[in-house]
């Protein structure tokens, strides 16, 4: 009769327990590297977004830092085997995913909306134009490269002091040049930068829902490792 052979790592808590929380430790690392690469770019445009969009990634960084330690609680249940630790570790595992589920509503929430949400903070931040050098240099920038002027539009701007990064100057363009709400960019800048942290938030979300989705094995995967480690005999390794 033939006798199906179970693998050698099957049979031990220690090894099963290692390979998924080797597995719950990448999703960790991956959080990690995604909120600080986000939390990075955010803090270019800090003086147009509000904090709403830096409680995200930087939520989305402790998470990692929780999955992290909470693995190295997980290599320590799989090395000693013993079972509180091991559903210590499933109960960080459930806390964790808790938290994802919060990343994820969080960040689809926040697709749309984005532009109505940091007008404000642009208006005011517009008025210092020409009082501040720094915000100058971030509206130039910001003009230049999503192509667009002001907050709502290009009549935000007196129609006599538009700035030049409103316009767009071809090469070969010989001064005096002048840019007037006649030939200063169309779109406004609220809505360009509302876009692209619509579609950031996008990205996070698909992100966290991955990730969590791998979770859930995660725990159900701990969880019955919990269970072995308790109720059956199981293979201890040396």
């Amino acid at each position: 009769m033939f006798k199906l052979r179970v693998p050698k790592f099957l049979k031990s808590v220690r090894y099963c327990l290692a390979t998924v929380n080797g597995l719950f430790l990448l999703t960790g690392l991956l959080l990690l590297s995604v909120g600080i690469a986000v939390l990075v770019v955010y803090q270019e445009y800090d003086e147009f977004i509000t904090q709403q969009f830096f409680t995200i990634p930087r939520f989305v960084i402790a998470t990692g830092v929780i999955i992290i330690l909470t693995a190295v609680l997980g290599f320590y249940g799989a090395y000693s085997e013993e079972f509180y630790f091991i559903a210590a570790y499933v109960i960080l595992t459930l806390i964790v995913l808790i938290f994802e589920l919060a990343i994820v509503i969080t960040s689809f929430g926040l697709r749309n909306g984005a532009s109505t949400e940091i007008r404000s903070t642009m208006t005011a931040s517009r008025q210092q134009y020409e009082s501040r050098r720094e915000v100058a240099v971030l509206w130039d920038n910001l003009q230049m490269g999503y192509e667009c002027c002001g907050v709502v539009g290009r009549h935000d701007w007196p129609t006599n002091r538009v700035p030049v990064s409103c316009c767009n100057i071809d090469y070969g363009t010989i001064s005096p040049f002048e840019c007037t709400t006649l030939n200063a960019y169309e779109r406004g800048c609220a809505n360009a930068l509302g876009e692209w942290l619509s579609h950031n938030a996008h990205i996070l979300a698909y992100i966290s829902l991955v990730v969590m989705i791998i979770q859930v094995l995660v725990v159900a995967a701990a969880g019955w490792l919990a269970y072995r480690s308790k109720y059956e005999e199981v293979e201890l390794e040396s």
